[in-house]
């Protein structure tokens, strides 16, 4: 398998990570004779994730500042340990559909594009984000449902470590407990920082959808991405064809 890297690794360096481990990940799956049906569906969406990461790599080397928005989902399509198949599947469709609809987005800003094209962006960015946004509300319900108990049972060890005597052979063992809590804690909260990035992602979508609506029956739009540290996309009019702004 790829090496596993950490979230603060570069930017460039989690795409390549997530793009080669999905990539195994699949011929792990594909190598499965008669698999079940969780297994055809979780090769589907691997499936189906290929490409999207395959264009965030390219996007990525080309213009690095405008996808820090999505480290988190992006890291978090190469981790599977842990998961559940059908957890692991879930998250890849959540995951996959963000890095897809940013990707939709940056394309109006690199591309020369007529009005039919950006038209046609506009109803897929709508459907993503109208299927996508359910889905993470229960994504991270669960999440913080999972850190709630996670802080209950770290209280429960503290608790224990205290009133237990120095040297007691049973504090090696809750040693080793709070040790793989704090292990899940920290895969817990990446996963959340992962769902929070997408929302804004759909936050921003829905907001370039709101801007650019009333505009999208003239012949062009023009639209400004401002970056990692954006607060949307600013649209404006233009004449004949969609450009970047730079």
């Amino acid at each position: 398998m790829a090496e596993a890297i950490g979230v603060t690794a570069s930017l460039l360096g989690i795409a390549t990570f997530a793009f080669q481990t999905s990539k195994e990940v699949y011929n792990l799956v594909n190598s499965i004779q008669k698999a079940p049906k969780t297994i055809r569906d979780l090769k589907s969406e691997l499936l189906a994730l290929d490409p999207v990461l395959s264009s965030i790599h390219k996007a990525v080397m080309s213009d690095l500042s405008k996808f820090e928005d999505i480290r988190y989902p992006l890291y978090q399509c190469g981790m599977y340990k842990g998961k559940t198949i059908d957890g692991y599947k879930g998250q890849l469709a959540s995951y996959k559909a963000t890095i897809a609809l940013v990707l939709d987005l940056f394309t109006l800003t690199t591309s020369t594009l007529t009005a039919e094209v950006v038209d046609e962006i506009k109803r897929k960015v709508y459907d993503t984000v109208s299927q996508t946004e359910p889905d993470l509300e229960v994504h991270i319900e669960e999440i913080t449902e999972g850190l709630d108990n996670l802080a209950v049972k770290a209280s429960a060890i503290s608790h224990d470590q205290h009133t237990l005597p120095d040297g007691d052979s049973s504090l090696q063992v809750l040693a080793r407990q709070e040790r793989a809590l704090e292990e899940d804690r920290l895969a817990l909260e990446a996963e959340k920082k992962a769902i929070e990035q997408s929302q804004q992602a759909c936050i921003i979508a829905r907001k370039w959808l709101a801007e650019a609506a009333p505009q999208l029956d003239s012949r062009s739009i023009h639209v400004n991405f401002s970056g990692a540290n954006n607060s949307g996309f600013q649209v404006g009019q233009n004449t004949g064809v969609i450009s970047n702004s730079r």
